[in-house]
């Protein structure tokens, strides 16, 4: 079998230097015109006359080892310990779970499941201990692709639930689409063919819709394994645009998949020449990875295809080399015994298929095994036994002899056949259990999806914010300021100084415009002072608006302030568009154990029994609601509202009022 070696070129790319001042956009820079050139990635860590802060050199070491998993797995775990090191000494919790998440990867792609989950389970525990959700539910995909390896699929399925329930709560849909396509292969080695389909189909809605190309070639090897007995052309498509898909990312890791995924439809539909080029092809890049499974794997589909071409003898020594480099996927080790017995069988070779029937018998069940040797041992000792009592000749004891192999021939039968039953029963549990858990998913994910949603508004409105006050604000000044360098600096045509003067009036009112609306979106003095200075700031903005605060000063729980303050500026603006109030009183009375607010108008009110509520008192509602609180609302035409909206505190939900702790 001859193997051509397809050399990968590397690109390599000169930085230009530049000063110490300039480093963060430098790199920036480069991060969005390279994106994933590792080799670029390289340069810029072993210097050129810069010199990075820790911050950019863990960055570095992340993409590095993360970037080369597909590629080169001792390159990739290099960078994964030089980042663990790093992390380590400045006490980075959160880059120490994260480069300890990308070793037990490496390890896993290079089939060390063992130090796998070793690592893993330590990137667990500190992803839980920092409480970053999206880094653990990594972590918890990442392990069941372990456990799906290693062909225990309840807990393939549990961990990926988890993950699950995880990304739906920050509405990751990127990541929910991935995940979905894992759940499927796990349904399509289940045989739960239907339900695999269905997982396939909703993560290739969503690898469409985000252009994630990686993952929608992930899904095509998978349908093209489906379609082989229903659709040729549609199986060949799935798996070419596969092909292409990874080797455009370059991810040889995924291309080797796909690559077998186009060998078996050519074998299946004997075009064994199509066939054997491409095992060949995915062989060269799986020995240049240097993954046992990849080579298994590889190995296997050309004993696939030996066997179809009648090529007994090169079946069978294909088989033995997958079984030699990685045994672990049950699935693929009993595709590897079958193949050895049934070549030998052809071979006239009835020994060495005894030999390899005994071992997948092994494979299939311990117990039944076990089970089959006690059951020998009772028979020898009957036999010794009935031989010691009784004086019979030599014809009897040689027809005994073979009563009692008829009857262990039977019983290994029987347990064969008692295995296969179980298993079939515990396949039917599993997707049971699997179903089970996934509606259990879907009531849990509605009863968060409302705090999910507001959660989500905070941070955005928080982003947002900070935005238009540091980018957009920061330019516009920027602009100002040039502009009136201009002014001293370039002679102005008499007719258009007033012009200009005019466009420098408009530039300040659009700076303070800009500062007015990111104040609303996310006042800092509700982050660093609180609610009630916060809400006087605001209060006193808008005229004829009184604002009064009763009680304790104490600090809320960041979301409830902010929860709180969003709502008197829903109440306030209501009032003064529908409602065209002329005077709006706003009042919080603040106990050990509750928290009211009251907004009354005197605006034109309307009737609570006939009129509904617009989409403002609605989504105020939806908050209230998700925080445990309760909200009445009295109106009536021509005579003002008033809403008042009350909350229970437990002891925990207030601090000390110069603290800011826990505040975003």
């Amino acid at each position: 079998m001859n193997l051509i070696v397809n050399l990968r070129l590397y690109r390599i790319i000169n930085t230009m230097r530049r000063k110490l001042i300039l480093l963060s956009l430098l790199i920036l820079a480069i991060y969005k015109t390279v994106g994933q050139d590792l080799d670029s990635l390289e340069l810029l860590l072993k210097g050129g006359g810069l010199e990075l802060k820790v911050e950019d050199r863990l960055r570095l070491f992340d993409d590095l080892s993360w970037g080369y998993l597909n590629s080169d797995f001792e390159k990739a775990m290099l960078y994964g310990e030089k980042g663990v090191e790093l992390a380590e000494k400045e006490g980075n919790i959160d880059y120490l779970a994260t480069f300890k998440r990308n070793i037990g990867v490496t390890y896993y792609m290079a089939s060390r499941f063992d130090k796998a989950l070793e690592y893993l389970n330590e990137a667990l525990d500190l992803s839980m201990q920092i409480g970053n959700e999206y880094l653990e539910a990594r972590i918890y995909g990442a392990i069941g692709n372990v456990y799906n390896r290693c062909s225990d699929y309840t807990l393939a399925l549990d961990f990926y639930l988890k993950a699950l329930v995880l990304y739906e709560k920050g509405d990751n849909r990127l990541q929910i689409g991935r995940l979905s396509s894992n759940i499927g292969i796990v349904y399509q080695k289940l045989r739960n063919i239907d339900t695999a389909i269905e997982y396939f189909m909703r993560a290739e809605t969503i690898a469409k819709q985000l252009d994630d190309k990686s993952s929608l070639a992930s899904i095509y090897v998978s349908l093209s394994d489906i379609y082989i007995d229903i659709d040729r052309n549609k199986a060949i498509y799935y798996a070419e645009e596969a092909v292409k898909n990874f080797r455009q990312q370059d991810n040889k890791f995924s291309e080797v998949d796909a690559t077998l995924a186009l060998a078996k439809i050519y074998y299946s539909f004997e075009e064994y020449e199509k066939a054997i080029n491409e095992a060949e092809n995915a062989l060269i890049i799986s020995e240049k990875l240097e993954s046992p499974f990849l080579i298994s794997q590889t190995y296997l589909e050309l004993s696939n295809i030996f066997y179809y071409q009648h090529k007994y003898a090169e079946s069978e020594a294909a088989a033995i080399m997958a079984w030699e480099n990685d045994s672990t996927d049950i699935n693929l080790t009993n595709n590897m015994l079958y193949n050895i017995i049934r070549s030998n069988i052809y071979m006239n070779n009835p020994k060495r298929a005894e030999e390899y029937l005994d071992k997948l018998r092994e494979q299939l069940s311990f117990y039944a095994n076990s089970e089959y040797q006690n059951a020998l041992s009772e028979l020898e000792v009957l036999y010794e036994t009935e031989k010691k009592d009784m004086k019979i000749d030599a014809l009897e004891k040689e027809k005994r002899l073979v009563r009692l192999l008829v009857i262990a021939i039977g019983t290994t039968l029987l347990f064969v056949l008692v295995l296969f039953v179980m298993r079939h029963r515990l396949a039917l549990s599993m997707q049971k259990l699997a179903e089970q858990q996934v509606k259990q998913l879907e009531k849990d994910k509605q009863l968060a999806t409302v705090q999910a949603v507001l959660d989500g508004e905070t941070a955005e409105r928080s982003r947002l914010a900070k935005d238009l006050h540091d980018g957009l604000g920061s330019m516009l000044s920027v602009v100002k300021y040039n502009l009136r360098e201009m002014e001293t600096g370039v002679i102005i045509e008499k007719e258009s100084v007033d012009r200009f003067k005019k466009a420098i009036e408009m530039l300040d009112e659009s700076i303070q415009e800009l500062r007015r609306v990111a104040h609303h979106m996310m006042p800092e003095s509700l982050i660093r002072f609180g609610l009630k200075t916060s809400l006087t700031d605001f209060c006193d903005a808008i005229p004829n608006t009184h604002f009064h605060y009763y009680g304790d000063e104490k600090r809320l729980d960041s979301r409830l302030e902010i929860l709180l303050y969003r709502s008197v500026h829903e109440l306030v603006n209501n009032a003064l568009k529908h409602a065209e109030a002329d005077k709006i009183d706003v009042q919080i009375i603040q106990e050990s154990n509750r928290i009211s607010l009251v907004v009354q108008d005197n605006g034109k009110g309307f009737d609570t029994n006939t009129d509904h509520n617009g989409m403002g008192i609605n989504n105020l509602q939806n908050r209230v609601d998700s925080y445990g609180g309760n909200m009445f609302i009295s109106s009536s035409l021509g005579r003002g509202t008033e809403i008042h909206v009350e909350f229970e505190l437990a002891e925990n939900e207030c601090e000390d009022k110069g603290s800011n702790s826990g505040r975003p």
